[in-house]
This record gives structure tokens, C-alpha cells and sequence, in this order.
């Protein structure tokens, strides 16, 4: 698949992405709808029967269980809202497989660790000697899923090339990258509410220490962050970054 962005300087990327995201036939509203939907309902699965069950927030799941139920469930709401027209993908399909048109299908990164970085396989950012032995073409559509335990804390819809990954140095590295250019300017924040839910260490300047001052004094998400009164002098400069930086969502 040709990149759409072939050529073109980093300056003008961000554009390019505008422009794909809204030729999509898949909203970003849509996309929150659906994925705000789809989180409960992942958080509401019970494990088991009525004799022996629990829910599965008891377990404490790996996070690729967590993102990879998500997708599935997301897939499957996307089919119930446009039937005829989305499923979930099989074999080689992209994770969201749209029927009518393969080139707009999408595929879904997941990532459970604290931050706003998404992750793939060493072979993402690996060039491939024989294009047909790839699952997947990696270049094209995305929605990428940043979550830290049952908080979701951002949704992005864009595009990526395989080119775009990059595999870790280390010979024995199982996992590729991204650039930040790529985060900046090809991957478009899903922006809601739903955001002033992750935990305060997500802002730049919160570290181990003052996350622990912070939660003392009834601080743990951005949220409470920005609605607190009376918040200690070394804090509120970032209050205000804060405050500035999610406008709108409160």
C-alpha cells in the first residue's frame, strides 16, 4: 500500500493526517462511542458461571489479555452499529476489517503501560525479505489504545507505515517503537472526558515522589488535579498547565 505521506516533509504531515481521518468512514466521535461502550462492558465480563465465577476485574489480567478482549469486543460493536459494512478481522484481515473497501480496514495497538507510547512486535520494525510470508500489511489505518489498569487514558485514530516502527537496538529486543514525529503529527487524539481519568503520573513533571505528595492530599488523576482547591504552592504552576491543556473536558 502506498503511504499517503510518500515524499511529503514532516511539516506537512499533520495535515495529510487531518485529511485522511476525515475521509474515514469511521468518526472519531463514533470511535469514542463505541470504545467507552466496549471498555464497560470488558470491565462488566464475568469469568465462569453463577457457581463458580467471578468477574474478571478479580484476576487482575495481563494487559495483552485486556487489549486483545477490547478489540474484540470494539470489532463486535462496530458490526452491531454497521451491519453489512464491519466485522472483526480473520487470518490476514486487519483487526477491524471493513467489507466494502479493504483499503480503509484498521488495525487496533494496545498498550497497558504507564504513558502514552504504543508498542508492536520486533517484526513491526523489521524489513521483510518476502511480502507475502507478512500477516498483515502494516502500513495503514490505526486506532491506537493507551490504558493503565481499568482506566482507558487515550484513544488516537491515524495512519502508520510500516516503515514508521522501529525495532529496539538490543539483538534479543522483542518489541519496536515509534518516533515522535509519528505521535505528534500522524496519530490524532480521540480528545473526552474519559481523559481526566488517568493517573496524575501521566503529565510531564510527575514523578514517583510527587505523585505520593499528591495522592496524600486526595490527588490521583488528572482530574483532581485540575478540580482541587488549596493545592500546595510547588504544585500549581502545574495546575495550571493542567488546567490549559485540558480545556473544554471540565
Amino acid at each position: 500500500m502506498a503511504s499517503p505521506y510518500l515524499g511529503a516533509p514532516v511539516q506537512q504531515w499533520a495535515g495529510i493526517t487531518q485529511q485522511l481521518v476525515q475521509q474515514h468512514p469511521l468518526t472519531p466521535d463514533l470511535i469514542l462511542d463505541a470504545a467507552m461502550l466496549s471498555w464497560t462492558r470488558l470491565w462488566n465480563t464475568w469469568v465462569g458461571d453463577t457457581a463458580v465465577g467471578f468477574p474478571i476485574a478479580e484476576i487482575d489480567p495481563p494487559a495483552t489479555v485486556i487489549g486483545y478482549m477490547f478489540e474484540k469486543l470494539f470489532a463486535k460493536e462496530l458490526a452491531v452499529r454497521l451491519p453489512g459494512a464491519w466485522r472483526g478481522g480473520v487470518g490476514s484481515e486487519k483487526d477491524l476489517h471493513c467489507i466494502q473497501n479493504d483499503s480503509l480496514s484498521v488495525e487496533m495497538k494496545a498498550s497497558g503501560q504507564l504513558g502514552y507510547k504504543i508498542y508492536g512486535n520486533r517484526s513491526y520494525g523489521q524489513v521483510l525479505e518476502n511480502a507475502d510470508a507478512a500477516k498483515k500489511d502494516k502500513s495503514g489505518y490505526y486506532i491506537t489504545v493507551n490504558f493503565y489498569g481499568q482506566t482507558l487514558t487515550l484513544l488516537r485514530f491515524g495512519w502508520i507505515d510500516s516503515s514508521d516502527w522501529q525495532a529496539q537496538k538490543s539483538p534479543t529486543g522483542q518489541m519496536a517503537g515509534l518516533p515522535p514525529e509519528v505521535y505528534l503529527h500522524k496519530l490524532m487524539p480521540i480528545v473526552g472526558p474519559y481523559m481526566l481519568n488517568g493517573p496524575v503520573q501521566l503529565l510531564d513533571g510527575v514523578g514517583a515522589k510527587a505523585a505520593e505528595e499528591l495522592s496524600a492530599g486526595g490527588v490521583n488523576t488528572i482530574g483532581d488535579l485540575i478540580r482541587v482547591a488549596n493545592l500546595p504552592l510547588k504544585y500549581q504552576k502545574l495546575q495550571v498547565i493542567a488546567r490549559q491543556q485540558y480545556q473544554g473536558l471540565y
